[in-house]
């Protein structure tokens, strides 16, 4: 009988343990008197502090918001720079090369992707073209309508010399059946 109620009260001892830290740690967020934010689980007595979730739910509900014009130019002229450096590189395939042709293209497309984003306040992926397996689909998709069309202008084709060859043959046999009939009904025209 002690050896249950000691198992025991090692198991609701462990329980308790293990779940303390989930009951009792909230990261709260506070301004301290040098006007530094200082995250904690204790806040020091006398200071006001928001739950830190709080604090992110009400960042996240407003969105990022990026007004300031200098950080904007900035963060241009970094990508100019870097576009610049990347376009200096030489590509090609081997040890002498960093980049091959191909990663040298994404990477300044990328750039160019976040550029245009940061000037127009729209996500960067607006402005990529689609993936090299889209492009893939999209090419076999064009070359299935190209080779249907082709197929169907070929059976028009086809159609239009049937056709042509019957006129012709109709042709030849009205032309053929008004020489009979001149020369068989001339001799009482005349």
């Amino acid at each position: 009988m002690n050896r249950k109620r000691w198992i025991l009260g090692l198991l609701l001892s462990l329980g308790c343990i293990i779940l303390q830290p989930a009951t009792a740690a909230t990261l709260y967020r506070w301004t301290d008197a040098s006007d530094i934010v200082r995250y904690g689980y204790q806040p020091p007595l006398g200071v006001q502090a928001v739950p830190a979730k709080e604090v992110q739910r009400a960042l996240k509900r407003r969105g990022p918001s990026v007004n300031c014009q200098t950080l904007v130019a900035e963060h241009l002229r970094l990508i100019d720079q870097e576009i610049a450096r990347i376009k200096a590189l030489p590509a090609g395939l081997g040890l002498a090369y960093e980049l091959t042709p191909a990663v040298k293209r994404e990477l300044i497309l990328d750039l160019l992707a976040h550029r245009a984003a940061l000037v127009t306040g729209r996500n960067a992926s607006d402005f990529r073209s689609p993936k090299r397996t889209e492009l893939d689909q999209l090419r076999a998709q064009y070359e299935q309508e190209k080779s249907q069309l082709l197929e169907t202008l070929e059976n028009q084709e086809a159609k239009i010399r049937v056709q042509r060859e019957q006129i012709e043959q109709e042709r030849r046999w009205a032309g053929r059946a008004l020489y009979f009939l001149r020369r068989s009904f001339s001799p009482i025209i005349w």
